[in-house]
């Protein structure tokens, strides 16, 4: 230990020369002096009689990363990323520069010290070590073991912020949550980069690198995109059932759905559906499952809700599967082999969804198990319903002992939910319904009601409809007689009344808010976007509640108004909103379609088929171009039926044959029309099913079949 200090010397430098003349060691003594006050007045003096104190040494490594040493646990040193710190949170700090094996201070004897140059007014200096700055460690070294997969998750990123939530409205779930999320949880970040792949793969067919009927080895994006998805799956699958693994299982079930949604395997996204809707049913029937499956982040209610608002549109959109969902969920207890007719020309279904991610069992008999849904029915799941349709306490408690009647589906959440926390609202009741409508807020949440108390209805419709039985009949005066009878039995009228009459209610209420919005949209157009998005709801509502296949030809003819604003209303909705071709919406493609299926006027279903042409989108479960060659076939439909089928009232009872299913998962569509038998002479109902894959031609390749016992789509809408 040494001390230095500075002292100015005011002895003349003559007189210690003078007096240096003598070689005994004062003289000596006093010649060190005068040079050391020639050298600056610099003196150091050694404290021999205090004990140095030394740090104990110790064999624990200083070469860690900077993460490992903030928790105080021993690092393994792997570079450029510590594994612990990657098993940890999934990322790593870094090392910092002093830990590359170098000393970090290196001391100096006093002796190597050269000399200063002396200085009267010097001063004592204190020298502090510079701190270190610690350098965030490239993203690339951390996440991703090369640029092509940061490249995925940033075009994964770009899709997810700026195009998936569709609509009008941002969902929060897609803009933050799962950008961040996905970059945290390795499963997640495979997900993303899968979906980043697929939509590399697309642009490169639009640009017209690759061919889109070319070999999938040909387009290396296309199989990144099923290498990071099938990784994805295999982790998913792999994990142990913990929290944490729990925590990710509802954010992948998304990723997958929308994986396989974008590149149109709609069987597969509608399991991995499925899969949600179970998990969610957890959470609204809370099952002993559900404490761990709220575990999901630190306001669950929250996030449960931005869940919530990204399944719903999928509950609507699975509706069109209902059929398909019955037959493969819940099959019958025997039944006769028949072979599929479409096994000669149509391709083979789709690679399966992969297993379900995470399914422990919750409840006997529930979709958690392991088992393919096909061999074991959920005999424990809740009986699907509307968000809005009640469900006593009692029935979520205890399984029913029966399979369910219905396809799987989003339960209700209530307040009885602690994992769910309603939103605080006045609005409750249809009959507080206000003359006229202060704010949108106030508009969307009293049509909430109004389909609500619609949606109770669906399985009345769909009951009394499959009971007319109209696949078998076969004379003309008898179809007449069947349709003309539903709207006069008690149920269809009350729900006819009751619909109407509230539809009209809020109509009224709502036509002041959307002319304000109108008068005001050169100045701000989202409230305006805001309100025709709702007035559009109300017209296809409107369309719904006159049956129009149950009703008389001047009824149909009555709402050609309608659906010419709803393809005025659909094609400003479509052209305000971003577009890239994809998204998670329930989007307007249902609307315009019926509008160029139901309409009587050819020329405002030739501007449906327009639009459906011009803005091509895939809304999750919902095709634009396969709507379009829908209504390609419905129009050869028509003007056949306008050659051959007599006065406008014969050729509307023809017109009200016409159906619409989705068979197989959505994998084949059907279509049931009328047909002239130029043998005969007679009108006869034939089935046609096509490969549900567009053509370059942009049309469905359509065969015939044997007349089946599928249920349509269309009860009563068109």
């Amino acid at each position: 230990m040494e001390i230095q200090f500075s002292i100015p010397l005011t002895v003349n430098r003559t007189a210690n020369a003078a007096s240096g003349t003598s070689n005994s060691p004062p003289a000596a003594s006093g010649r060190s002096a005068g040079a050391a006050a020639a050298r600056g007045g610099t003196h150091r003096f050694a404290l021999e009689t205090r004990t140095r104190h030394t740090r104990r040494s110790s064999t624990r490594a200083r070469t860690g990363c900077s993460t490992c040493k903030k928790r105080h646990v021993k690092c393994d040193e792997v570079k450029p990323s510590c594994l612990n710190c990657m098993k940890w949170r999934g990322y790593c700090d870094g090392y910092s520069e002093s830990s590359d094996g170098r000393p970090s201070r290196v001391e100096t004897p006093a002796r190597s010290t050269p000399p200063i140059k002396a200085n009267s007014s010097a001063k004592l200096i204190h020298t502090k070590k510079a701190p270190l700055i610690l350098e965030e460690p490239a993203i690339n070294t951390i996440c991703f073991t090369n640029s092509e997969q940061r490249a995925y998750f940033d075009e994964w990123s770009s899709l997810s912020v700026h195009f998936l939530s569709g609509g009008l409205g941002q969902s929060r779930l897609w803009t933050t949550t799962m950008p961040q999320l996905t970059l945290q949880e390795p499963t997640l970040r495979y997900a993303a980069m899968a979906v980043g792949a697929l939509r590399k793969a697309a642009l490169d067919v639009e640009s017209g690198a690759s061919s889109a009927t070319g070999d999938l080895m040909d387009n290396k994006h296309s199989l990144n995109a099923i290498y990071y998805y099938c990784e994805a799956l295999r982790m998913q699958s792999k994990a142990k059932v913990t929290k944490e693994s729990l925590r990710t299982a509802m954010l992948s079930s998304l990723l997958f759905i929308c994986f396989e949604a974008q590149r149109g395997n709609i069987p597969a996204a509608l399991k991995h559906v499925t899969h949600g809707f179970s998990m969610l049913n957890e959470l609204a029937a809370c099952t002993q499952k559900a404490p761990d499956l709220v575990r999901i982040a630190p306001a669950p209610p929250a996030l449960v809700q931005e869940i919530l608002d990204c399944y719903r549109p999928l509950e609507l959109q699975s509706r069109s599967f209902m059929g398909s969902y019955k037959k493969f969920f819940f099959p019958p207890k025997q039944q006769p082999p028949q072979p599929a007719p479409h096994d000669s020309s149509a391709p083979p279904a789709p690679s399966p969804a992969g297993p379900p991610a995470l399914s422990p069992q919750s409840q006997p008999g529930s979709p958690w198990q392991s088992a393919p849904p096909a061999q074991q029915p959920p005999a424990g799941l809740p009986s699907p319903q509307s968000q809005g349709s009640p469900r006593s306490q009692a029935e979520r408690q205890t399984p029913p002992r029966g399979p369910p009647q219905r396809p799987p589906g989003i339960a209700p959440f209530t307040k009885h939910s602690p994992y769910f926390r309603p939103k605080q609202t006045n609005i409750r009741k249809l009959e507080e319904m206000p003359p006229v409508f202060k704010a949108l807020g106030e508009a969307h949440g009293y049509w909430a009601l109004v389909q609500r108390s619609m949606v109770q209805y669906i399985p009345l419709l769909t009951a009394t409809t499959a009971r007319l039985a109209l696949t078998h009949v076969v004379s003309l005066e008898e179809l007449e007689v069947k349709l003309s009878s539903l709207k006069h039995q008690p149920g269809i009228a009350k729900f006819i009344d009751e619909s109407r009459y509230w539809v009209n209610r809020w109509s009224e209420a709502f036509d002041p808010l959307l002319q304000a919005a109108a008068n005001n949209r050169h100045v701000n157009m989202d409230p305006y976007l805001q309100a025709i998005n709702l007035r559009i709801e109300f017209l296809i509502l409107s369309v719904y509640t006159t049956m129009t296949r149950f009703s008389p030809l001047e009824a149909a003819l009555a709402l050609t108004p309608q659906y010419h604003e709803i393809n005025v209303i659909a094609e400003t909705l479509i052209s305000h909103r971003p577009n890239c071709g994809f998204a998670m919406d329930s989007g307007w493609t249902w609307p315009v379609f019926v509008s160029s299926f139901g309409c009587r006027d050819p020329a405002v279903r030739e501007e449906s088929i327009r639009i459906l042409t011009q803005y091509p989108i895939r809304n999750a479960l919902r095709d634009s171009r396969v709507f379009k060659a829908i209504a390609i076939k419905n129009r050869e439909v028509e003007d056949m039926v306008a050659r051959e089928g007599g006065n406008p009232e014969q050729q509307w009872l023809l017109l009200r044959r016409r159906e619409l299913v989705f068979e197989d998962l959505g994998s084949s569509i059907l279509f049931r029309s009328s047909q002239k038998n130029l043998e005969t002479g007679n009108w006869e109902l034939i089935e046609e099913t096509a490969a549900c894959s567009v053509g370059p031609d942009d049309q469905l390749d359509w065969y015939q079949q044997p007349i089946s016992g599928s249920l349509s789509i269309l009860s009563g809408v068109c």
